[in-house]
């Protein structure tokens, strides 16, 4: 954790979510478990009730995921493979965890540039045993960084209960640049733009985090299905239950993924790289580079519209 940024700053009273029915979660060891549904695992019914375009994507995303560990045995030598692999999966994984809110419109820039920031202070007292840190961060901090993303604003947790060592903020408590431990647990949103563009950003921020200081029952927590299945995906643990097989364990060639080809351009439909790359006589990387014209269009294009997937030879 690093101390407090400067800059202006104000303090949101604390966040009142309203009244909802709801079950106490029942917590164990900092994670959240349903007491109802014993006889299946979170990351089981994920896959249940996902559609089936989630679990195609899950699939091919952890499959990214899977071939991108792989090439990291092999330093400096599939260099477009790797470019292509995390490329690949920034935008899979957008598609798949993204918030379904609209973009953020900014006014042309006006002004001097200035540093804002806001304290959200989270509703810990009221539902004591609730993972507000968990839901806020997500698995690997993917959620806030998403968050961080969409409203170009950084996103940071402090206060009481914001570290996962506790010994740890324990002893930090009285430090200097670690005063934040001393108040209660909040949200710091921090963002640098000009005025009249800082204060839609950080508007737009303070929204998103309210969402998400809001409770929700077990079983119609969406967020909380697709931080399960972004772990289960990160671990190499997601199981597909409609045909009963872990998924991505094997068999890339034969995979078709209709739901993540939305563009026609035929530029964009690339067939498996790593086995032409392990194709015998292929050895120069250089030759799979696309031609200068279909990148500059793939630059020019929309990042929803990238999406590329093996295709089905046989």
């Amino acid at each position: 954790m690093q101390g407090p940024l400067m800059g202006a700053a104000t303090v949101a009273a604390p966040f009142k979510p309203a009244e909802i029915k709801m079950e106490r979660p029942n917590v164990q060891n900092g994670q959240m478990h349903n007491s109802s549904t014993r006889s299946s695992s979170p990351l089981e019914r994920v896959a249940a009730n996902g559609s089936p375009q989630d679990k195609d994507r899950a699939t091919y995303l952890q499959q990214l995921i899977k071939d991108q560990k792989t090439c990291l045995n092999y330093p400096n030598v599939f260099h477009h493979v790797e470019r292509l692999l995390a490329d690949e999966i920034v935008k899979v994984r957008s598609v798949l965890f993204q918030n379904n809110t609209k973009p953020l419109e900014l006014p042309t820039p006006t002004g001097k540039t200035v540093t804002l920031s806001k304290k959200v202070f989270v509703p810990a007292k009221d539902y004591p045993d609730y993972n507000f840190v968990g839901r806020i961060l997500g698995p690997r901090g993917l959620t806030a960084k998403q968050l961080e993303q969409e409203t170009g604003c950084k996103i940071m947790v402090r206060g009481k209960g914001s570290m996962r060592d506790k010994k740890k903020e324990e002893q930090n408590k009285g430090r200097p640049n670690w005063e934040h431990l001393n108040e209660e647990l909040h949200v710091l949103i921090t963002v640098e733009d000009s005025e009249n563009r800082a204060d839609v950003k950080l508007q737009r921020a303070t929204q998103e985090i309210e969402k998400l200081l809001v409770p929700q029952s077990e079983g119609e927590d969406d967020l909380k299905k697709k931080q399960l299945m972004e772990l289960a995906i990160i671990n190499g643990t997601y199981r597909d239950n409609s045909n009963g097989k872990m998924a991505a364990a094997n068999g890339m060639s034969r995979l078709s993924m209709p739901g993540l080809l939305q563009s026609t351009n035929p530029a964009f439909r690339m067939p498996n790289l790593m086995s032409q790359m392990m194709t015998p006589g292929l050895m120069n990387t250089s030759m799979l580079r696309p031609p200068l014209s279909i990148n500059s269009s793939m630059q020019n294009m929309e990042q929803p519209t990238l999406y590329y997937a093996p295709m089905v030879t046989g």
